[in-house]
C-alpha cells in the first residue's frame, strides 16, 4: 500500500526522544507501565509536532521524488545480489541502516525542492527519509521512513508504523518503526532502537523480524494505542483509518547471527549544514527567489 502524507501529527516529532540518553529498558510488566503512563499529567504528544501545512496534502506527484528515488536505487544496487531471498534482502536493508546512519536531528529536508521538486509537496515518508538516505543522519521517524522505502526498493512489502515506546523511566514517548512481509508473513523491525543499543558494539538483532507479542513488551501501536485512551477521538479515528499495520503473528524462525557493527563515522554536522545552506542560497539566487 502506497503511503502519502502522514497526517498523524501528534506522532510525527522532529526527533523521537528529547532525551536520547533515556532510551529503552524492557518493562517488567506491560500492564503496570500502561497504568503508569495513563496516570501521567503530561501526555507524551507534543503540540509542536504538527507538520507544516504544505506537507499535509495528498495531491502529490505519482511515484517517488527523483532526489529520493535515485538514492534508493543507488543503495539497492549495492545490496542486491542474484537470487537474493526476501529474508536476505530485509537483513541487507536493516544492516545498511545500522552501518551507515547516525542518530542526530535530520538535515536538508527541503532539498527536494531544488532537485526537481517544484512546488508540489512530497509525501511525509519521503521527506523524512531524505536526511538518512543522503546524509546518514536522522531520528526514529527518519530511520523508519528510510528503511521502509529501501525495503520497497528491494521488492518487499513494507509499512511505516507510528507509535509509542517505553522509556527507562517506564513512561511512553513518540516513536516509529517498520513492518515488512517476508515469505508471506509480516514482522516488526526497529532499526533506530537496534542502532541505539548496538552502536560501536555488537549487533544482536533484538529488534529484527519479531512478532506482535514480542514487540508489545516495549512498543505500543494501532488498536492497543487506541484502547489506552490517551488520544483524542479524532486522533483515534486517524489511527484506525491509516495506521493499523498487518498482524505479525510470530518471531522469525531464523534469527541472524550476531555481528560486529561497521559503524559509520560521525558526520560533520556543521559542515553539512553549511553545504546545504550554500546549495539552497545558490539555487535561490539563480532563480531569483
Amino acid at each position: 500500500m502506497k503511503l502519502f502524507c502522514f497526517l498523524l501529527s501528534f506522532l510525527m516529532l522532529s526527533g523521537c526522544f528529547a532525551k536520547r540518553e533515556a532510551y529503552l529498558s524492557e518493562p517488567e510488566s506491560t500492564v503496570s507501565h500502561e497504568e503508569n503512563a495513563i496516570s501521567q499529567s503530561s501526555i507524551p504528544f507534543s503540540s509542536e509536532s504538527v507538520l507544516p501545512e504544505e506537507w499535509q496534502q495528498e495531491d502529490v506527484v505519482d511515484g517517488i521524488h527523483p532526489f529520493v528515488k535515485s538514492r534508493l536505487q543507488e543503495i539497492a544496487s549495492m545490496l542486491l545480489t542474484l537470487d537474493m531471498s526476501e529474508y536476505a534482502r530485509a537483513k541487507a536493508a536493516f544492516d545498511y541502516v545500522l552501518d551507515n546512519m547516525t542518530r542526530e536531528e535530520a538535515v536538508g529536508q527541503e532539498l527536494w525542492r531544488i532537485h526537481g521538486g517544484g512546488d508540489t509537496p512530497i509525501p511525509y515518508l519521503e521527506q523524512r527519509a531524505l536526511s538518512p538516505l543522503h546524509f546518514g543522519i536522522g531520528m526514529c521517524e527518519d530511520y523508519a521512513a528510510a528503511l521502509t522505502l529501501l525495503l520497497r526498493e528491494l521488492g518487499l512489502e513494507a509499512e511505516y508504523v507510528p507509535g509509542l515506546l517505553y522509556t527507562v523511566e517506564g513512561t511512553l514517548a513518540d516513536h516509529a518503526w517498520t513492518v515488512v512481509r517476508i515469505d508471506g508473513t509480516w514482522y516488526h523491525l526497529d532499526s533506530h532502537l537496534e542502532d541505539y543499543i548496538s552502536r560501536g558494539r555488537t549487533v544482536r538483532y533484538r529488534y529484527f523480524l519479531h512478532g506482535d507479542q514480542t514487540f508489545a513488551v516495549t512498543h505500543v501501536w494501532g488498536q492497543r494505542l487506541i484502547n489506552m485512551r490517551l488520544l483524542s477521538q479524532e486522533q483515534n479515528e486517524e489511527i484506525a483509518a491509516r495506521y493499523i499495520p498487518p498482524a505479525c503473528p510470530q518471531d522469525s524462525p531464523n534469527p541472524p547471527q550476531a555481528r560486529t557493527m561497521q559503524e559509520a563515522p560521525m558526520p560533520d554536522l556543521d559542515g553539512l549544514k553549511e553545504q546545504i545552506n550554500a546549495e539552497i542560497n545558490a539555487y535561490q539566487q539563480q532563480n531569483g527567489l
